[in-house]
């Protein structure tokens, strides 16, 4: 998804890694549904114990 033109953004969530490896496992999980719907949840969970909104955009 490009983002050009839609920022500025707020870095609100991220992950490391200690390998590239690893990553490549990791971003290759985060794009399945599976890894989707972690992700929706995970970040729901954590905007709703920091009382930020979550906006649903239809792109998770």
């Amino acid at each position: 998804m490009a983002t050009k033109g839609r920022g500025p953004f707020t870095l609100i969530y991220f992950e490391v890694c200690l390998n590239k490896d690893d990553a490549i496992v990791r971003e290759r999980y985060l794009k399945s549904g599976m890894g989707k719907r972690y992700l929706k949840n995970r970040l729901k969970r954590f905007l709703s114990l920091t009382g930020l909104t979550y906006i649903a955009t239809g792109t998770f």
